[in-house]
């Protein structure tokens, strides 16, 4: 068996022989964005790759997902090399599909980009490896469309909105033992951790009347929206700073029209905060202040929480193997973020697995905007599969020492918390205020 040293030689070599055939697999997806529970033509084109390389890749996932398997023969821990399908709804951006305004404004296409090339580099050493490997395309991450997602629910086919809490219900991640994933970014960094969230969706029922002939009539559901939003203003401080709450959203429905007292109102709101006790309390002071609410102008409110991401938790152990590959390759430093305050569905893999949710540079721009653009493919598709690629080698290179040192790491959260948390964040109340 070849050493993990003369193994990341042949991978590099292997993705440089084949820098053209990358860059223009990332253009094709870059190219053909599509939203999540929706990526069939992207999930088809990482199933011929996979082909391709000769293996024997199982769709339909959780809808779209893709996930192929190689072994080496040998025992020893699965590693999983990650890549995330979905684009997003920003119309403005340059590469934008012009019927659909999806755009891959987060660097998706990156990440499915470096995860075949990794596969592959792997795929010709894995014989020299022990354990095996999992090359998984997860849909949905972006959280968006909740009108499709609930509907895709209702027809029960999915349970979560987000790919990754679907592929864990499934039982699609049980047996892996550690994720590799690399995000598009400005920089090679990692954070420490990220914010969880629960998405609510607040529906205030009143009661309709004449704006201006008989106002006190109705019960004004605008008016409970506008209240109970000044009252979780309000509790803003009472929240504890290193739980990193954030609260916001959006009224997305305030009445019909301006001369009838709005007998409905809704609001959209997230609760995000560093740890899943933390997201459970400020989401109990948020239906507090809306029960609040309706109880002061004897309206009724209905509560749905409609799903959610759990807080990430980075791994040191795996984001040391990953600096020392970064150092190996160009002499890069890998730097810390620290704490995040925005959301990714890694969180909820982290929780179960040991996971390495890393950034790669080659972009500028902000996320999420017309402006996230590649400028530095090097970075962006080619140093981020090779460093995929060394990480799963350093894991399972001769008896899988160092894999097997981190799947035997103690777990944050067993599977069954894991999912009375995901039922907490998937229930819905009402609250009917009797002014008898």
């Amino acid at each position: 068996m070849k050493n993990a040293a003369e193994l990341k030689k042949t991978i590099i070599g292997n993705i440089d022989s084949r820098r053209t055939e990358i860059l223009e697999l990332a253009d094709f997806i870059l190219h053909h964005p599509e939203t999540g529970y929706r990526e069939f033509q992207t999930a088809e084109r990482v199933k011929k790759e996979l082909v391709k390389l000769g293996l024997d890749p199982k769709t339909g996932l959780a809808v779209t997902g893709v996930r192929a398997d190689i072994g080496s023969g040998r025992p020893g821990p699965r590693i999983a090399i990650m890549g995330e399908l979905d684009a997003l709804p920003v119309p403005t951006h340059p590469f934008a599909d012009p019927a659909t305004g999806a755009a891959h404004a987060c660097g998706h296409h990156a990440q499915i980009a470096m995860m075949l090339a990794a596969a592959g580099a792997l795929v010709p050493v894995v014989k020299e490896l022990s354990g095996s490997l999992a090359f998984i395309a997860v849909p949905a991450e972006e959280f968006q469309a909740l009108d499709f997602c609930r509907k895709l629910i209702a027809d029960k086919k999915i349970v979560f909105c987000g790919g990754k809490p679907e592929f864990i219900r499934l039982g699609l991640l049980d047996d892996i033992d550690a994720v590799l994933l690399i995000h598009a970014g400005h920089d090679t960094f990692v954070p420490e951790s990220f914010n969880g969230f629960c998405m609510k969706q607040i529906v205030f029922e009143g009661k309709a009347a004449h704006g201006g002939l008989r106002p006190w009539d109705g019960i004004n559901a605008a008016s409970m929206a506008r209240q109970a939003l000044n009252m979780i203003d309000a509790q803003r401080d009472t929240f504890d700073d290193k739980d990193s709450v954030r609260i916001h959203g959006i009224i997305s429905d305030g009445g019909t029209a301006v001369n009838v007292v709005p007998a409905k109102a809704v609001l959209e709101l997230q609760v995000r905060a560093k740890t899943p006790a933390a997201v459970t309390s400020a989401c109990a002071v948020v239906d507090r202040c809306v029960k609040a609410a309706a109880m002061a102008f004897g309206g009724s409110v209905r509560i749905a929480n409609l799903g959610g991401y759990m807080p990430y938790q980075s791994c040191p152990e795996l984001n040391a193997v990953h600096a020392r590959n970064l150092k190996e390759l160009n002499g890069g430093t890998l730097g810390n973020f620290g704490h995040r305050g925005s959301s990714t569905d890694m969180g909820d893999v982290s929780m179960l697995i040991p996971a390495l949710h890393a950034y790669s540079g080659g972009f500028s721009g902000s996320p999420h905007t017309k402006d996230f653009v590649v400028t530095d493919p090097e970075k962006a598709y080619i140093d981020g599969a090779k460093l995929l690629a060394m990480d799963a080698v350093d894991l399972l290179a001769g008896q899988a020492e160092k894999g097997r040192e981190i799947a035997a790491l103690p777990k944050k959260m067993d599977k069954a918390t894991y999912l009375k948390y995901k039922e907490l964040f998937s229930s819905t109340e009402e609250f009917h205020y009797d002014q008898a």
